[in-house]
């Protein structure tokens, strides 16, 4: 391991300073349970290390305008414990609970799981579900871009060399509306996902029709998906178990999964369109609404 400069700003404006210098290859930190195993592997050769965990504002999870904010700094197991975020969207602090060992969650950020940019990652899909905005500054600007947008392949985003993920932010949800997080792996913890994901519905007033419908998967794809044409084939249609098995094929037919030593390709299509009607019953149960996962 070559020697690198580490360095640990007190505001984000500093941490910008810092990303515009002239080393070859910065890597900013916060947590550090995905970006010290690699430097400790020798995957990564960094020449800066800018260490943002003790930057306040980059922290908390707060309502603004209509929507709920998160800093990139806040970590799992304040997002899995937080009481705004399980009123507000219970999807994303299941997703939390889900990422490894409590240690992990304690140091580990919500930035540090969106930027790192794993195709399994398990609070992405339900960010994405949630139709999630990252807010990335520069000394420049202050853009934001949709999460499900961001990402560009295994490890790579959209997020240019001089700017810092700042936060992640989505509307409220509002109406009668339900959802889940899934995760599937080797064993029911600690586990890296075989196939994850997100679903999240809103009903008409009917109670007989979808309303809003976001479908998002992890590890089946070389980026988290949002499935589109699934959502499409059930939103202003009748609920009914039909109507969502035929979504489940697209589902299928959507997703690009790979064989590795976790599983085969063939086991992630099939069980991930078992997965999403499973999801779908269960959003639907928290209105009140019974489709048997069996029908």
């Amino acid at each position: 391991m070559k020697k690198f400069k580490y360095i640990k700003p007190k505001t984000i404006e500093e941490a910008l300073g810092y990303l515009d210098e002239n080393a070859d290859e910065k890597k900013v930190i916060a947590g550090g349970t995905d970006l010290m195993v690699k430097l400790k592997n020798n995957k990564i050769d960094p020449d800066l290390i800018i260490d943002v965990s003790e930057i306040e504002s980059l922290k908390g999870i707060y309502r603004k305008d209509g929507f709920i904010v998160i800093g990139a700094a806040t970590t799992l197991t304040e997002i899995a414990e937080s009481p705004l975020l399980k009123e507000y969207c219970p999807i994303l602090p299941q997703a939390a609970a889900s990422v490894g060992a409590a240690q992990i969650r304690n140091r580990g950020t919500i930035g540090g799981n969106v930027a790192n940019a794993s195709p399994s990652a398990d609070t992405v899909p339900a960010l994405v579900a949630l139709g999630a905005e990252a807010t990335l500054m520069s000394r420049e600007q202050e853009r934001k871009i949709a999460l499900e947008e961001m990402y560009v392949g295994p490890g790579k985003t959209l997020i240019r060399p001089n700017e810092l993920l700042t936060s992640l932010s989505f509307p409220e949800p509002k109406g009668s509306w339900g959802g889940v997080f899934f995760k599937l792996g080797k064993r029911k913890a600690q586990a890296i996902s075989i196939v994850n994901g997100a679903v999240r519905i809103t009903v008409d007033d009917s109670r007989n029709r979808l309303k809003d419908v976001h479908i998002a998967f992890g590890a089946v794809a070389p980026t988290v998906l949002r499935i589109r044409e699934a959502e499409g084939s059930l939103m202003d249609r009748e609920i009914s178990c039909e109507n969502i098995k035929k979504a489940a094929e697209i589902v299928k037919n959507k997703i690009s999964p790979i064989t590795d030593v976790r599983a085969t390709a063939e086991y992630r299509r099939e069980v991930s369109g078992n997965l999403f009607i499973q999801a779908m019953c269960d959003s639907l149960g928290q209105l009140g609404i019974s489709i048997s996962v069996q029908c």
